[in-house]
């Protein structure tokens, strides 16, 4: 049994992270509508298009993930979900880009710390797909007849045999798994998302482990 451990906490962090990226978004289609507004040519035409677009798409790409947040998750879908390009990242990438490209044609000056962050944001947009399963398969929780697996943060994780674990209980809010060495997990059950698949594997498990010999 297979479940995946996605905090939610964790989940709207990030997203939150994400939504700071849209403010310049708004101030780049103020000053692409004002440059468009004065008949441009060339170059000029070109940067206000492109930062009209830019800053189009990745408004619109924040409204769509934010919608897409409201949705409950469904851990079934999540675990075998394929993941794709960030576009949130990419299209923040090219609204840095754009930045760049307006400062250039001001001032003739390149911005090299702004130019550097686009490319970074761009290029982890595009391998999101593997930076996203690498993570999903390190957070889940497994049960299966050699043990259990716990994953979470690096140092954090568990993976044992029914042997080395002592007991797991479940409660309202908070499953605590206690190995036999002393070690203890604690999961916050309403911060997980498919908090109740999360529960039956739990369950599952505690009819697994091995029983103390007195």
């Amino acid at each position: 049994m297979i479940v995946p451990l996605r905090s939610k906490r964790r989940e709207r962090a990030l997203l939150m992270q994400k939504l700071q990226h849209a403010a310049p978004a708004f101030v780049l289609l103020a000053a692409g509508l004002h440059a468009l507004s004065e008949e441009p040519h060339g170059f000029a035409l070109g940067l206000a298009i492109f930062e009209i677009a830019s800053s189009v798409l990745l408004i619109g790409t924040v409204i769509r993930a934010l919608r897409g947040a409201r949705r409950p998750a469904n851990a079934r879908a999540s675990l075998n979900a394929h993941h794709g390009v960030d576009w949130i990242d990419i299209f923040t990438g090219s609204v840095l880009l754009a930045e760049v490209a307006e400062r250039y044609h001001l001032d003739r000056h390149i911005v090299r710390p702004t130019l550097l962050l686009a490319i970074v944001l761009v290029t982890i947009g595009l391998l999101h797909g593997k930076i996203a399963a690498r993570q999903q398969h390190r957070r889940t929780l497994r049960v299966d007849d050699e043990g259990l697996y716990v994953g979470g943060k690096p140092f954090r994780s568990i993976k044992v045999g029914w042997a080395d674990v002592k007991s797991i209980d479940v409660g309202t809010r908070y499953a605590t798994i206690t190995l036999r060495g002393g070690r203890e997990r604690k999961l916050d059950l309403p911060d997980l998302e498919g908090s109740d698949h999360v529960r039956a594997a739990l369950v599952d498990a505690q009819l697994r482990i091995a029983p103390e010999i007195s």
